[in-house]
């Protein structure tokens, strides 16, 4: 159940709610408009269409591992968390 309800936290705060916080950060823009520009200078390659389609899955597959990684992060930040809380006893009706 525990694993479950992380899952469910994990994407609402990866998703969406993550947006709003990325999308404010500097660095993060600035990463985001230098991943822009190499797109825009790929698209001025002589590519094949079946070309073009192959460089798309693989950055499709990179954007979903990276994805399920920050899942992952965010679920284990968000254990870890419960697990010193529990150490400092701040956890209500936890039993060890």
């Amino acid at each position: 159940m525990e694993d479950s309800i992380l899952e469910l936290l994990a994407k609402k705060m990866t998703g969406e709610r993550f947006d709003e916080v990325v999308l404010g950060d500097e660095e993060y823009i600035k990463r985001n408009e230098a991943v822009a520009e190499l797109v825009r200078r790929l698209g001025e390659y002589d590519l094949s269409q079946e070309e073009r389609l192959m460089i798309d899955r693989l950055l499709t597959a990179n954007n979903e591992c990276n994805s399920r990684f920050s899942e992952l992060a965010y679920i284990q930040g968000m254990k870890d968390s419960v697990a010193i809380l529990n150490e400092l006893d701040l956890v209500k009706g936890q039993t060890s």
